[in-house]
């Protein structure tokens, strides 16, 4: 238990100011460097759980909603602050959908897999991120990870990746190309008429250059703001 404490609090030591994944002199953490660090949080994540549980204080049927949460934060707040372990029952119904990650991921007519990590939702004035977190990865049909080239585009919106060299999301334009690094997309808050956005996800095999079957991401225009629901990827 003792070691399990130490690598906890090593890890909670390198989500601090100055930790050596960030740029020199840059006290902020970058969406990759957290995209890095991720593995090693959520087993953090893992024990912290069931330790929570198994004192009573987080049921079996919370677990993944807590979990969510949780990861929702460590992205939203760039690694900064504390992670309360103490559970109050109905705390879950304070979590705003904004600070809250979602793992999409639908079939593909050629037989890949096809997985969007975002947040379940997205509004533009009060935001803390950039805007809506797009991280793509792709399984083969043999159920490996398989290396592809995720184009991103939108008739409205702007998309924006992470610049190393100025420390900050810059716009690269309607359309966004993506290894399975992150891609930002961006827009004003919508007009109470506005038409529900569709993200266009384009895939090329890496090795080969071929076209694969693509996808889309429809989102739900919801009062200021913008959702995006379990249904919300749809495959060719």
């Amino acid at each position: 238990m003792t070691k399990r404490l130490l690598c906890a609090a090593l890890l909670l030591a390198a989500l601090l100011p100055g930790c050596a994944l960030a740029g020199e002199g840059d006290p902020l953490l970058s969406v990759d460097d957290l995209l890095t660090l991720e593995p090693a949080y959520e087993a953090f994540l893992d024990e912290l759980e069931s330790l929570i549980v198994s004192r009573g204080l987080l049921s079996e049927e919370e677990r993944g909603a807590w979990h969510d949460a949780q990861m929702g934060d460590f992205f939203q707040n760039g690694g900064y602050g504390s992670i309360l372990a103490t559970y109050m029952p109905g705390v879950l119904s304070l979590a705003r959908d904004e600070e809250t990650l979602l793992t999409l991921s639908v079939a593909l007519s050629g037989g890949q897999t096809l997985e969007l990590l975002t947040m379940r939702r997205y509004t533009p004035q009060d935001s803390s991120l950039s805007g809506l977190m797009l991280t793509p990865s792709l399984t083969g049909a043999d159920g490996l990870p398989q290396d592809a080239r995720f184009t991103f585009s939108a008739a409205s919106g702007v998309f924006l990746k992470w610049d190393a060299m100025t420390g900050a999301y810059v716009s690269v334009g309607a359309t966004a190309l993506s290894d399975g690094e992150t891609v930002v997309w961006s827009d004003q808050t919508p007009a109470p008429d506005a038409k529900n956005p569709v993200l266009v996800i384009g895939i090329t095999d890496a090795q080969t250059g071929d076209m694969l079957p693509g996808a889309a991401l429809t989102l739900t225009v919801d009062g200021t703001g913008y959702r995006v629901g379990e249904d919300a990827l749809s495959g060719e």
